[in-house]
């Protein structure tokens, strides 16, 4: 058997800033999503807040699609980064509704 299995599309040399920078700030807005969440959650910062948490995971969500738009991603893999957002919007609540249930729990 010769050839590959699977062809990817070719990324142009003008699309690698992009993708760079896209794939960087959806690690950057992630920590900063995750770690607003954590402080209020915390109540080191006010509920107030909790919408700069939202923010940041929106912008998030849309460097997200911008990178599989530029990498040329199939359907298939655009879902399923797409429900990991979605996936990574619940974690952190579920995470910490865990805790404050089982805290309340041994508290008793």
């Amino acid at each position: 058997m010769s050839g590959p299995l699977y062809v990817r599309p070719i990324i142009e040399l003008n699309d690698f800033l992009p993708i760079f920078v896209s794939a960087s700030l959806i690690l950057i807005f992630g920590a900063f999503y995750a770690g607003i969440v954590t402080l209020v959650k915390m109540q080191k910062l006010k509920k107030l807040y909790m919408f700069l948490a939202y923010f940041f995971w929106i912008l998030q969500i849309y460097c997200t699609y911008f990178l599989t738009m530029k990498i040329h991603s199939q359907p298939f893999t655009v879902k399923a980064m797409m429900i990991a957002m979605f996936a990574y919007l619940m974690v952190p609540h579920i995470y910490y509704y865990l805790i404050t249930k089982s805290e309340e729990r041994y508290e008793k």
